[in-house]
């Protein structure tokens, strides 16, 4: 998850406790200087964990993490193609204004999991391209199935 997407995730908290959530967790998969201190002062307000084993990343990737990219080379070619259809350059445009961190590995994607009582995902989003943001309805869907899973509102 990007800076951006924790952010508004952040500001729609409310909106995932109305529908039921009574957990909104973030896992990142290392924790390099003060990258994490600093996501979590000025990025996201709820609970954040680190996944050393990336168990998280290997099931959102169907076994393994996930990479869009295999390398800065193959980045750095996408970002230069102006023929290039990855969705990438446009999620990094919509993420202008909120400061991003160059710091890491940086090449794994994350996701979203919402899960039910019997701890199968209600919604579920891997991000396919670097950047990509679960729609906040979406989300909410999820969660209101979750909370029914638990015999909560729905």
């Amino acid at each position: 998850m990007c800076r951006a997407e924790a952010l508004e995730a952040c500001q729609n908290a409310g909106e995932f406790r109305a529908a039921g959530a009574s957990r909104i967790v973030a896992l990142v998969k290392e924790d390099v200087g003060t990258e994490v201190e600093e996501f979590k002062k000025g990025f996201w307000t709820e609970e954040v964990f680190q996944d050393r084993s990336q168990a998280f990343y290997v099931a959102l990737g169907g076994g393994q993490p996930h990479k869009p990219f295999c390398g800065i080379a193959a980045f750095l070619a996408m970002l230069a193609n102006p023929f290039s259809k990855s969705k990438t350059k446009e999620n990094i445009a919509k993420a202008k204004g909120v400061k991003q961190n160059m710091t890491g590995e940086g090449f794994v994607a994350g996701g979203v999991y919402v899960l039910g009582a019997d701890g199968a995902p209600t919604y579920s989003l891997l991000e396919e391209e670097l950047g990509n943001r679960a729609p906040i309805p979406d989300v909410v869907a999820g969660v209101k199935a979750a909370a029914a899973s638990f015999g909560g509102a729905s």
